[in-house]
């Protein structure tokens, strides 16, 4: 079932008024007064973002700084590999898309609205990055790398905070145009509320709210935590196989959206034969895999759990607790050091600093198995 039917829709009115009394709240409501962040050190080179999470050049065996799910990939996907036969990828993959998107309408029981497959939500960030006027596209900070680069100097926040808030959306809204965010949020962890977020965006109609939900299948409740399957026709949904069902070498993912105008003035038109037919028939096994995909998202849960535990214990860090998803963060002036005591231990955790809109440095760390944690106990030992 959506997780906000049409059915539902009279309880927009409220939850948009709601919201306008919010932002009333809040010291600084419009982009021109937000506090301006990641600063560039030149015309030509832009912001250091670092060395994003995988990044083989970390040089780590235990890499923590990547989000995919340690538990991965799903059995199923890798049975599907094995089952590929050479007709398989003889001819181009004319259907591809269309059975990953009745892959995802069957896995979200949503079967209204517009929905096309891409390769991962990064082709369609890339993708809006070329179609769509930079100037009018807002980024609440901390941001997501993709959405930095592909917009740079987008980026805003309000009063100075450095956590995300449906306030800053409702915001960002009403300066109108294209607001983009990550829910639940990288790299802090939070989850907002999937009903604030349809009701902010049905309270500014002529602006596009844009969520990223390639996390949410991390979640306790994934259907609940979405906003998927809405009648709101200015809110646009990203969603990726990727990260969870832990086959990021697979490029496969879809948007969502009630308004089919919407999707193609976000995205413009698709190639041909744009979806891998390898990939998809990966990606489709794996997100027909709920046996493996509840068990494993019990597994990391426990895992976070212990890692939250573990890290409000070092003085050193100012870690922002979360049972959302698999990963926790923490605001620390000494991130830089702490990120070399896990790598002499052959650990990679990901160092986020101003040019993610992170003040002074922070840290994201995804949860260690059960298999690896003393080595990560060891390390925080020695910070």
């Amino acid at each position: 079932m959506p997780h906000f039917p049409a059915s539902k829709r009279y309880e927009l009115p409220y939850r948009a008024i709601e919201m306008r009394r919010r932002a009333a709240l809040v010291n600084a409501t419009a982009i021109k007064d937000a506090k301006p962040v990641a600063p560039y050190s030149g015309p030509v080179r832009g912001p250091d973002f670092g060395a994003q999470g995988g990044d083989p050049s970390r040089g780590v065996d235990m890499d923590l700084s990547t989000c995919v799910n340690r538990y991965g990939p799903a059995p199923a996907a890798v049975a599907a590999l094995h089952s590929i036969e050479p007709a398989d990828i003889l001819l181009h993959p004319y259907d591809a898309a269309q059975q990953l998107v009745d892959v995802y309408r069957w896995a979200t029981g949503v079967t209204d609205g517009a929905m096309v497959a891409g390769r991962g939500a990064s082709e369609f960030i890339w993708a809006m990055g070329r179609e769509l006027e930079h100037a009018a596209v807002h980024v609440p900070l901390p941001g997501y790398t993709d959405y930095l680069k592909a917009f740079p100097g987008r980026g805003f926040s309000l009063a100075g905070e450095q956590l995300p808030a449906i306030e800053h959306v409702d915001a960002a809204l009403d300066a109108g145009g294209v607001v983009i965010i990550s829910n639940p949020h990288n790299p802090t962890g939070v989850h907002l509320d999937p009903s604030d977020l349809i009701a902010a965006a049905d309270a500014h109609p002529n602006a596009t709210l844009v969520v990223d939900e390639s996390y949410v299948a991390f979640t306790p409740n994934p259907l609940g935590a979405s906003v998927i399957g809405c009648d709101v026709p200015n809110l646009v949904v990203l969603r990726s196989a990727s990260k969870f069902y832990g086959i990021a070498a697979v490029r496969a993912g879809i948007a969502w959206c009630a308004d089919h105008e919407q999707l193609k003035r976000l995205f413009g038109q698709q190639e041909n034969w744009g979806l891998s037919g390898v990939d998809v028939r990966v990606a489709c096994a794996a997100l027909r895999d709920f046996h493996w995909s509840t068990h494993s998202r019990a597994w990391m849960h426990a895992d976070n759990a212990w890692l939250a535990k573990t890290l409000s214990d070092v003085p050193e860090l100012d870690a922002r607790l979360n049972a959302n998803v698999h990963f926790q963060f923490a605001f620390s002036e000494r991130s830089d050091d702490i990120a070399d005591v896990f790598r002499r231990h052959g650990i990679g955790v990901r160092v986020l600093g101003a040019a993610h809109g992170v003040y002074p440095d922070a840290l994201r760390i995804v949860a260690p198995r059960t298999d690896e944690r003393e080595r990560f106990a060891a390390a925080v030992a020695d910070i």
